[in-house]
């Protein structure tokens, strides 16, 4: 939505009112971003006669970022002009994924998702439901009945046979590519990881990275209940490893007592810890521990050596591209099972790999 003027008149539908604030929330006909309103932006003080499922038209503005996020100028449209349905005129792309020669209906998969519309055979221009196939491109626009359920609307076949092959760009035909040549850009990209100047943004760089290495018993630490805290730990094979991550040179003195912290709780039996769940709420995790070999590393853009020894808890500083060294020595292996993982990674990390 961002390439629309803040002069343009939008329609959408009222989707929540938030009567404690003054405000609510619209959803534009074309699919983009809710939109927030508040009371004020809606004309002829009717912001108490709105309710949820109301279609509304608007105008957009712009948030602190530049990016449209607020419905202006919000409207009322009665509901004569409604009609029971309403519809936008945008233009959307698809393809019939089903049709029901009887009911003279079907359905469309919206291009680029998942979500399926309905449609009836007076919804397909030139009356060419007869013509219409499984597999077939079509254009359509959304159309939405008082109950909120969307419909394919006005829908056109597209002629695949008056489009030439010609017509086509070159640079949107796919170029095949090889195992060997994936494998480089894998590498390639993380090698980009060293560039990172954002400390957050390096943490998720490094946890993909050792999810990609292939360590599965691996854990993201919450990130808004983290602080003087680790950010992640793993298991691979007999090895247990709680590790931070810093782009911070000289980190030794600054996390001398995060280290303390962090070998006083791999010496327990048990490790407890908050993990962020990909639904966003926080849980728990308990692992045993006990018999382990462990180690804490201070994962860095800079080198690989080993820092202290507590008893039977290394700490290490593990360069970052010797990671992706142990990554790319893996994908050119035909087959690396976990043992061969953990022994390469711990004989790896002992010494500064060449290269």
């Amino acid at each position: 939505m961002g390439a629309i003027s803040e002069t343009s008149r939008l329609q959408g539908r009222v989707v929540k009112i938030l009567s404690d604030k003054r405000g609510g929330f619209i959803a534009p006909d074309d699919q983009s971003d809710r939109l927030y309103f508040i009371a004020s932006q809606v004309e002829e003080d009717k912001f108490e006669t709105l309710k949820r499922g109301d279609v509304v038209t608007f105008t957009v503005g712009k948030g602190k970022d530049g990016t449209l996020v607020f419905a202006n100028k919000v409207e009322l449209v009665s509901a004569e002009k409604t009609n029971n349905n309403y519809t936008t005129e945008t233009r959307f792309s698809g393809h019939v994924k089903k049709v029901f020669p009887n009911s003279k209906s079907g359905y469309i998969t919206l291009e680029g998702s998942t979500q399926d519309l309905y449609f009836i055979a007076k919804q397909v221009e030139e009356n060419k439901l007869e013509t219409l196939q499984v597999g077939d491109a079509v254009t359509f626009t959304i159309g939405e009945s008082q109950d909120g359920k969307k419909f394919a609307n006005k829908i056109q076949l597209i002629d695949v046979e008056q489009i030439e092959p010609n017509d086509y760009p070159a640079e949107s035909i796919p170029t095949p590519i090889t195992c060997d040549e994936l494998k480089n850009q894998i590498i390639e990209q993380f090698k980009r990881i060293v560039n990172t100047t954002n400390s957050s943004e390096f943490e998720d760089l490094v946890f993909l990275l050792l999810r990609t290495l292939g360590i599965h018993s691996l854990y993201q630490y919450d990130k808004r209940n983290q602080a003087g805290r680790a950010d992640g730990f793993f298991i691979i094979g007999n090895l247990a490893v709680m590790y931070d991550c810093t782009l911070i040179s000289a980190f030794e003195e600054y996390k001398k007592d995060q280290i303390e912290n962090y070998i006083n709780k791999l010496e327990q039996a048990h490790l407890t810890f908050d993990i962020r769940a990909s639904e966003g709420a926080k849980r728990k995790k308990t692992l045993r521990i006990d018999g382990k070999s462990k180690q804490v590393w201070i994962i860095t853009t800079d080198q690989t050596r080993e820092i202290s020894d507590y008893g039977n808890i290394k700490v290490k500083e593990v360069s970052v591209n010797h990671l992706i060294w142990l990554l790319q020595y893996k994908l050119n292996r035909d087959v690396i099972e976990e043992d061969d993982l953990a022994l390469n990674l711990l004989s790896r990390i002992e010494k500064v790999i060449p290269g």
